[in-house]
């Protein structure tokens, strides 16, 4: 119609156009833009129910939605509690066990109904339980037994006897295996185990009745007897000994094995495990150093009192601040009426007590085991003086008394050596001297000591002969140069015909065995008269001199080598 109204212009004109427009074109544009707007309005209607319907299409499909969430939450909510129900059960059982291993009780058993993850955890806090009862069974068995032997050690005799004293009554013995250190140095420590395992063995199969047995250390065994009375320890002791009898065979050789039995007696002899079993220790050495089968804690004699400790402490500071003074006791040769020996004495002079008794602190150092630190101080001491008195061209020879401790400390002869070699002392200007109870405590070790320090070339005395027990067989076997007789049998020997008998035949004897005779604690003109006549060497006394320091001593020598 545009088109026609267009041409229309172009032919018959802008009025012939124009009443064609009004009368054909505007109807049918009119008529187009009704059925337009129609179509559009149907359009619209149609999208509208569209949308009308996917809105609510969309309104179900969240409920529907909303409804499956619920429905899932409820679901899993319920799965997640069956499945940490199942979870949780093992898991506060395994938290269970945890806390039971971290109090020590290795017993509650772990779940076993698990499977994935937790099973693997499980697992593995059985492991963990396993392995710390494992390490705890060998500490135990670190702590409360002997790796030797498999007796209770130490710690486990005192733990049980402890719990034995409590208002009862009983023993403790210790039994010390004599020569022990004997056996091992000369057959070596695989031997000495050997008879160890042998020896506990022995008392394991025996028919003894201890409440138990234990190794302590070393060569040392503890018994612990409920209800024994001083009757039953003595003859328990004595059926110990008939058990030790028969030798021990090892590789073909027989070992007799004897051994020193201490006890004490509770609650007459303390109330303490710790006191009790230090008391039937000591009763042991006592019976070794005596040489008996048993010895009981209250025929051993009293050690230090406590307050007496004190004494170590202040024993070192005199040391330290020159306290200690060494005087010296000349020894008188009887034949040609010379002085070139004498005996080193210590002496103690405290700053606030004077002069302490040397019997006072001296067995206290040995009874304490300080005598280990004193005796090297005091042998460089007289090493020191006497290689002063050789550049002198004074020949003295002191003589330095040795206590048990020290013949048998390891170090005794290398320290002696290294100190001649410091000094440039010859060695026949030193001498030792060693007493009877000395040599008895350990008499192998001693005299293998002995035998080095006279090999050395230094004079070896025995000292207080006579007033021990030990046997005539040491002057045989110690390599000594001279005997020193006691002054218990050399006081009065003028007028007692006994102590004249012993000091005759003890002169006798010794000069048969080619050693010299020195004779203690000579007083009086009588005895001395009576000791030269019976052929004494040497006497010692105050007769002759009391001890006195070291530069009286040089003054004294003189003054009496030039009276008339």
């Amino acid at each position: 119609m545009f088109r026609i109204t267009v041409e229309s212009i172009e032919l018959y004109g802008l009025n012939e156009a124009r009443v064609h427009f009004q009368v054909v074109t505007r109807v049918a544009l009119e008529s187009l833009l009704n059925e337009t707007s129609s179509l559009s309005k149907r359009q619209e209607h149609d999208m509208q129910s569209e949308l009308d319907k996917l809105s609510e299409e969309e309104s179900m499909s969240r409920l529907l939605i909303i409804a499956l969430s619920v429905i899932a939450l409820l679901f899993g909510t319920a799965l997640s509690l069956v499945i940490t129900r199942g979870i949780m059960k093992p898991l506060r059982k395994a938290v269970s066990v945890a806390e039971s291993i971290a109090q020590g009780d290795l017993t509650l058993a772990i779940p076993k109904e698990a499977a994935g993850e937790m099973e693997n955890l499980l697992q593995s806090l059985r492991t963990m339980r396993d392995s710390i009862a494992q390490r705890e069974g060998k500490i135990l068995k670190l702590a409360y037994e002997d790796t030797l032997t498999g007796l209770p050690n130490r710690t486990h005799f005192l733990d049980i006897l402890a719990g034995s004293i409590n208002g009862k009554s009983g023993m403790v013995a210790v039994l010390d295996i004599n020569r022990f250190a004997l056996i091992n140095n000369a057959l070596g420590y695989s031997v000495g185990d050997q008879i160890l395992l042998a020896v506990a063995s022995r008392l394991e199969e025996s028919r003894l009745p201890p409440t138990l047995i234990a190794r302590l250390w070393g060569d040392k065994f503890a018994f612990l007897l409920n209800g024994a009375d001083a009757r039953t320890a003595g003859k328990f002791a004595r059926a110990l000994h008939a058990v030790l009898q028969n030798p021990i065979s090892l590789g073909g050789q027989n070992l007799d094995v004897e051994g020193s039995i201490g006890m004490a007696l509770y609650p007459a002899d303390g109330n303490e495990s710790s006191v009790l079993l230090r008391k039937a220790e000591e009763a042991s050495r006592f019976a070794k150093r005596r040489h008996l089968e048993f010895a009981y804690a209250s025929d051993t004699p009293e050690e230090p009192a406590h307050e007496k400790f004190s004494m170590i402490g202040e024993m070192r500071e005199a040391m330290e601040r020159d306290e200690f003074i060494i005087y010296y006791q000349p020894k008188l040769h009887l034949e040609d009426d010379t002085i070139n020996s004498a005996e080193a004495l210590l002496r103690w002079n405290h700053p606030e007590r004077g002069f302490i008794p040397p019997g006072t602190f001296i067995p206290f150092a040995e009874q304490t085991g300080f005598i280990k630190q004193i005796t090297p101080w005091i042998i460089e001491k007289i090493i020191r003086q006497s290689a002063e008195w050789q550049r002198q061209g004074i020949f003295m020879t002191p003589a330095v008394n040795l206590s048990t401790l020290d013949l048998v400390n390891p170090e005794l002869v290398p320290n002696v050596k290294r100190l001649l070699k410091l000094y440039s002392l010859s060695p026949e200007r030193l001498g030792f001297e060693i007493t009877e109870s000395a040599l008895m405590e350990e008499p192998e070790l001693a005299v293998k000591n002995l035998t080095e320090l006279s090999s050395l070339g230094v004079k070896l005395s025995i000292d207080d002969f006579g007033s021990g027990q030990a046997s005539l067989s040491y002057l045989k076997i110690l390599p000594v140069d001279e005997l020193k007789i006691d002054r218990e049998f050399v006081t009065a020997v003028a007028e007692s015909p006994k102590n004249a008998a012993i000091v005759r035949s003890t002169i006798l004897l010794c000069h048969e065995l080619g050693l010299t005779v020195v004779a203690e604690g000579a007083e009086t003109n009588e005895e001395l008269a009576w000791l030269k006549d019976n052929g004494c060497d040497c006497v010692q006394g105050y007769a002759i001199a009391r001890p006195m320091p070291p530069d009286e001593l040089i003054g004294w020598v003189a003054a009496f080598g030039n009276r008339t």
